[in-house]
């Protein structure tokens, strides 16, 4: 559906609901006075703008910004380079879960709580579109590699493709009989990876919206997914705080990537598919070798759980955004 951004709740009740839920879940300002952390050797730079948690980051195509979206209800649109804003877009009722960027540069994409999918006009901050189908908050979005579609995942159980140009829902994939957390594109753009909280890691075709993989994973909560680069690999992570790589073809767990101490919140393959990073609730990031499958470097700064974690197109930077309010920027040496 389109629309503005304008909030689209109307009833008072339902605002004294989720500004009750604010109160008990964010996270106030005398919880956030811990005692200092060391902060790794390799850390370019904190940006600090949002006023709550932090819940996803995405870098432009190109590096040279950074999206994120919060508890605030906000999504911020950063320059790398200064660490400033650029635009704070505002319209969700509620916080921000996920967030991304289209390939070429000119939308962001944000899911909310609210239930609502929008898309946004990079160079104005204007809201192109109000996506409205889904009964329940929207956990992960993703823009198809052509950037023509737009995917989405919720707690109702269903995926949703909407069309990037007129916000018009075009397709559901329906067979997850629980949450869904996560999901993510194959680079080829013909296949969605998705998991939640199932002990599954199911694969769709996307033209023929038909499920054409179910692996069994024996984890009882997944919060992140993806394909590697070259669609053979897929990553995941979850509740159990390890991270699981598998075979995209038969569903094999060729390495089981264990360090973090609590549940691993995101992850995220580096451009040449060599590295995944990974965040998690014991308050550090982490880079692996995918082919060795052996822990690389613990970056430590943040002081409350990391939620989201993004490898910066020329795989030379890694960003994260944690409940601590801040996103910090990694260098990989």
């Amino acid at each position: 559906m389109q629309g503005n951004c304008g909030r689209s709740w109307n009833n008072a009740n339902d605002r004294h609901i989720m500004g009750f839920l604010s109160k008990i879940f964010g996270k106030k300002e005398e919880e956030l006075k811990r005692p200092g952390v060391k902060e790794d050797v390799n850390l370019i730079k904190t940006m600090e703008g949002h006023l709550d948690r932090v819940l996803g980051v995405r870098f432009s195509p190109d590096g040279r910004k950074l999206v994120s979206g919060s508890f605030d209800e906000q999504v911020i649109l950063w320059d790398v380079e200064t660490g400033r804003p650029i635009h704070t877009l505002k319209g969700h009722d509620t916080w921000v879960e996920c967030v991304d960027y289209s390939p070429d540069g000119m939308k962001l994409a944000s899911g909310s709580t609210d239930s609502t999918v929008r898309l946004w006009d990079v160079a104005t901050g204007s809201c192109l579109h109000v996506c409205k189908g889904h009964d329940t908050a929207v956990r992960m979005v993703a823009f198809s590699p052509d950037g023509k579609t737009l995917a989405s995942c919720s707690r109702d159980t269903t995926i949703r493709l909407w069309d990037v140009e007129t916000g018009r829902e075009t397709a559901r994939l329906l067979g997850h009989k629980s949450y869904i957390e996560c999901l993510g594109w194959s680079h080829d753009g013909k296949k969605l990876v998705s998991c939640g909280e199932e002990p599954v890691v199911r694969i769709w075709d996307v033209e023929g919206g038909k499920q054409v993989a179910s692996y069994k994973t024996d984890d009882t909560l997944s919060h992140a997914v993806c394909f590697s680069p070259d669609d053979k690999l897929i990553a995941f992570c979850g509740r159990d705080a390890k991270v699981k790589i598998l075979d995209a073809a038969d569903g094999r767990i060729l390495h089981v990537l264990e360090g973090h101490q609590d549940g691993v919140r995101s992850v995220c393959f580096s451009p040449d598919g060599t590295e995944v990073a990974s965040a998690a609730n014991d308050e550090s990031v982490r880079l692996w070798d995918v082919k060795a499958g052996k822990l690389l470097h613990t970056y430590r700064g943040h002081t409350l759980e990391v939620q989201s974690v993004d490898i910066a197109p020329d795989g030379r930077m890694i960003a994260s955004g944690s409940d601590d309010r801040k996103i910090k920027l990694w260098g990989i040496k």
